[in-house]
């Protein structure tokens, strides 16, 4: 059998399987993100592919039914990521010689939207909480 074939972690301290024969009920954080899960504990096991002349790879496993669903992004972080996105893309022109006046004018009025709006639901917010606190 393989050299990376430990189920009982007698050798490599932690459950270990070759990769792509571990046990069915237990995913790496990619297959679980996947499925639209993450970890919901410590790691269970490892799978590991070897590498000529070097360290090999490892990817830990983790228990499907342990596993919790992913957070979902709010919309104000999903704002700020694509904030984010354009003000890099800005750099980069501006990196490499390329005029970007025009797009810091659609960040600089992006934020002033996204401002507003938040300025606008203020009030909304204040007066539920008075509310509920009746």
């Amino acid at each position: 059998m393989s050299r990376f074939h430990d189920p009982e972690g007698e050798k490599h301290g932690i459950p270990t399987w070759p990769w792509g024969l571990a046990p069915q009920h237990l995913r790496t954080t990619r297959q679980l993100a996947g499925e639209g899960l993450r970890p919901g504990g410590e790691y269970e096991g490892q799978v590991l592919r070897a590498r000529r002349g070097k360290e090999p790879l490892r990817a830990y496993l983790f228990d499907v039914d342990s596993a919790v669903p992913k957070r979902e992004s709010s919309a104000a972080q999903l704002e700020a990521l694509e904030l984010a996105r354009w003000q890099r893309s800005v750099n980069a022109c501006e990196r490499r010689g390329i005029d970007a006046t025009d797009m810091r004018e659609v960040i600089v009025q992006a934020r002033a939207d996204i401002a507003a709006r938040r300025a606008a639901q203020r009030p909304a917010r204040r007066s539920e909480r008075e509310e509920r606190s009746r």
